[in-house]
């Protein structure tokens, strides 16, 4: 592994932010425990003011307005993807082994309490629906997404199985860049330990553009994703591949043969084609000419779909700039049929 952190150079035993580090999180309305992180989605924040839902509750059925996005290595990823709107260039690659971690039953715990602290303001606007204000201060959903690379914590699929033991809990959504193969096969092995859907980023169909765009630390990254992709393909679980079009950059009709090599194997329920956006710092690595329209996402996942054979549009949501491709012989529909903890 490259650009390692020594644990001993710095007199760290327990991995956890810098004070500078968190001070500067929560000046941007994150909730900080220890090495993890939580933040208010803005369409949570629509959802309990009327305004609106995410794609996720359109398609899925996860409760918007109860939905808890957070990370348990909240400033630590293996990439710095030019794409990503979050402050990349100070992500930390560490060899996270070399620490001891927090407890999945006390970050949860934690970060509930944070969140909490984080949505109380918002029982004074008069525009609050307050029964969903009242039942999202549990949250139902968990987006495993926020910031960094969560299976870069050790013991993410014991927090996976902690949070099915929580009686409202619904559903569990981990998005992955795919960088540790391993993960996938632990977990592969224990259902109790997958998540609802478990996501894999990829966002280049070779290993020169997978350089140029996801710029992994890791000298074998590319090899990673693939081996990933096969360890991915054994769950039980949902599986949802997740794909950032730049455009002019990976949305060349020539690329297409090369993202079925690369998806075939993993036999993905569900593609997600989505824009780049041209937000927060991504601003700085790319132009608004590369963020496509939902016309030009549409034609690519169209054309993608072709190229694969075996997927077809189902669903597209314009004001988000994504669109929906599910394999035709997938057990599982777009909307999820059956939840955590249902009889």
């Amino acid at each position: 592994m490259e650009n390692k952190i020594n644990p001993s150079k710095y007199n760290l035993s327990t991995l956890k932010l810098t004070e500078k580090t968190e001070l500067n999180l929560r000046k941007k309305h994150y909730g900080v425990f220890g090495h993890s992180g939580v933040q208010i989605c803005s369409w949570t924040k629509k959802s309990l003011t009327g305004k609106g839902v995410c794609y996720k509750e359109k398609f899925y059925g996860v409760d918007c307005h109860s939905c808890m996005e957070m990370s348990p290595v909240v400033m630590w990823c293996q990439q710095n993807c030019t794409f990503c709107w979050r402050p990349m260039e100070y992500m930390r690659n560490i060899n996270i082994e070399e620490f001891n971690v927090d407890e999945p039953k006390n970050i949860i715990e934690n970060l509930t309490e944070e969140r909490r602290k984080l949505l109380s303001g918002f029982g004074g606007n008069d525009n609050i629906n307050m029964d969903k204000f009242n039942d999202c201060i549990v949250p139902s959903h968990y987006a495993i997404s926020l910031s960094g690379e969560p299976t870069m914590y050790s013991k993410l699929g014991e927090l996976v199985e902690y949070l099915k033991t929580l009686p409202k809990t619904k559903t569990i959504f981990i998005v992955s860049n795919g960088q540790e193969p391993e993960f996938f096969k632990k977990i592969a092995k224990n259902e109790k330990q997958q998540p609802t859907q478990m996501y894999i980023s990829i966002d280049a169909p070779n290993e020169e553009l997978f350089k140029k765009i996801n710029k992994s630390l890791y000298s074998d990254g590319w090899d990673r994703l693939k081996q990933s992709l096969k360890n991915y393909s054994k769950l039980q679980t949902r599986k949802i591949l997740r794909m950032t079009v730049i455009k002019g950059i990976n949305d060349g009709d020539e690329l297409l043969e090369q993202y079925k090599e690369l998806i075939a194997p993993s036999n993905a329920d569900i593609i997600e084609v989505k824009a780049y956006m041209h937000l927060g710092l991504a601003r700085k690595r790319h132009t608004k000419e590369q963020m496509p329209n939902i016309e030009e996402v549409t034609l690519f996942a169209q054309k993608l779909g072709k190229t694969l054979g075996n997927y077809k549009i189902e669903a597209q949501m314009p004001n988000s700039l994504i669109v929906l491709l599910r394999r035709q012989d997938s057990n599982h529909k777009l909307r999820i049929e059956k939840f955590e903890n249902e009889k």
